[in-house]
């Protein structure tokens, strides 16, 4: 008896991601180490900042109360791993405190996305470093690891973030009201951390199949504090999903592909897509390097060209705002999606008004962490200003990936700024010197500082399998 070739949607996604997940035949790229050194030393230096704001302070006290007393955030209980701190707890990134690996996942992602000042991946919306490095990280607590087991483990969950994405595809899921960074991340950090792990391919489909029923998280709480804990949530749950399946928790091993499975509630299931995954996540896998931005501005990635086109017109205008009649903004279709239609109403809320960003890069010359205070929104001028600031879409055919500024003057002047990669965009990137400027403004000044960043730079490069959380940690207050 014949039988017959199994369809597109009966190969499954799942399978194509665990056979992805478990390939050991590639070679270290020097361009993936390159960009996770700076991704590591960026990430780490805005979750610092970010663990100030509001959004991580309580989630922060939040965990720390679920703790039994004397064990959670603690540097001095429990069986000492020579640090002072219980063994195989993971660092809060920057202090003294020590949690759980999921706990941990979820303060350090909550606080790397609390600015909006991470990374991201400019062909779709996604921080990817933000939810990636507090998975890996957290899961490094339980074994030492190689800066090339960490490569190879953020390469895998950067492929599947992005073709998974596609898969959907993005533009459905991201239309639908879903934040990608939450829901898609999920599966990518399990799967990062299913490839840290070295987790045998049934493990890995449970995995998956476990963070696949955790995803979650809307558009609608952007400009809230929900909105960076979206990220945290995603790193907790990957950690969750990855233990719970390696001590034999199970769940659907086909859960992607399945009938009420990921891609029939969060996209529009294709198998023509679905059968490209594979080919897709060996693209992705050496091709994110070319897709991923170190952010410049505190604000929405994609307010991101426009400020850039602000600061151009600036110099060339001046900083007399007000020989501006009118100015029109155009975006890729879909770019105004994660922008607030209204005006903002503090200053969380302004990181997503383009309107905003743009006039404070006009009339002061940069964009700041200073400039999301509720204080900065009343600032002379602005109100004014944005109100002149018209945003439009491009139609779906034309290109994307660009943000087209055109400022009118009241005498009859027409200036034009075409912005196709913003400063920080892997295309356009900073300098090592604005790195560390970006670091020190986010993590503090001083030798100890500067020798902190250094490390963190060189976290991808060690040969030797390390404990990393006395490095996370940080140097003492007084450093």
């Amino acid at each position: 008896m014949s039988v017959a070739s199994p369809t597109p949607r009966q190969v499954g996604a799942t399978a194509q991601l665990v056979d992805f997940i478990g390939r050991r035949d590639r070679r270290a790229e020097p361009a993936t180490r390159a960009a996770l050194r700076a991704l590591t030393a960026d990430t780490v230096g805005v979750a610092v900042a970010g663990l100030g704001t509001p959004a991580a302070l309580l989630v922060r006290d939040w965990v720390e109360d679920q703790a039994p007393s004397g064990t959670g955030a603690s540097s001095g209980t429990g069986a000492s791993s020579g640090t002072g701190a219980p063994s195989g707890t993971a660092a809060v990134w920057g202090s003294a405190s020590r949690l759980g690996p999921a706990a941990a996942a979820l303060v350090n992602g909550t606080a790397a996305h609390a600015l909006d000042w991470d990374d991201a991946a400019p062909s779709m919306a996604m921080h990817p470093a933000a939810v990636l490095l507090p998975t890996l990280f957290a899961l490094a607590a339980r074994r030492p690891v190689t800066g090339a087991e960490l490569d190879a483990a953020y390469s895998v969950g950067s492929a599947v973030f992005r073709a998974v994405s596609e898969v959907l595809p993005h533009a459905v899921h991201y239309g639908r009201g879903w934040h990608n960074t939450s829901t898609t991340g999920r599966l990518a950090a399990t799967a990062a951390g299913c490839r840290l792990l070295d987790l045998d391919g049934d493990v890995t489909a449970h995995a998956l199949g476990v963070a696949a029923s955790q995803a979650s998280g809307s558009l609608a709480n952007f400009g809230t504090m929900t909105k960076p804990m979206h990220a945290g949530l995603a790193a907790r749950d990957a950690v969750m999903a990855v233990g719970l399946a390696h001590r034999g928790f199970t769940a659907h091993p086909a859960q992607l592909e399945a009938r009420g499975g990921f891609l029939d509630l969060f996209g529009d299931h294709d198998p023509r897509r679905t059968a490209a995954l594979g080919e897709r996540l060996e693209h992705w896998v050496t091709g994110w390097v070319d897709d991923y931005a170190i952010k410049a501005y505190p604000s929405c990635f994609a307010t991101q060209r426009a400020i850039d086109a602000g600061l151009s017109l600036r110099e060339e205008l001046g900083a007399d705002v007000d020989r501006i009649s009118r100015i029109e903004v155009t975006l890729e279709h879909g770019g105004t999606r994660p922008l607030r239609d209204t005006r903002p109403g503090n200053g969380l809320e302004a990181k997503f008004s383009l309107e905003y960003t743009l006039a404070v890069a006009l009339l002061t010359g940069n964009v700041l962490l200073g400039d999301f205070t509720d204080e900065a929104l009343e600032r002379p001028g602005v109100a004014g200003l944005m109100a002149r600031i018209e945003l439009a879409e491009r139609p779906p055919a034309e290109e994307p990936g660009h943000t087209v500024v055109r400022l009118h003057t009241g005498d009859g002047r027409l200036l034009v700024r075409d912005v196709h990669h913003s400063r920080g965009d892997s295309h356009r990137p900073l300098s090592p010197a604005e790195l560390a400027a970006k670091f020190h403004q986010c993590a503090g000044r001083g030798p100890a500082k500067a020798s902190w960043f250094d490390a963190l730079h060189a976290v991808p490069d060690a040969d030797e399998p390390r404990d990393l959380q006395t490095l996370l940690a940080g140097p003492p207050a007084h450093g």
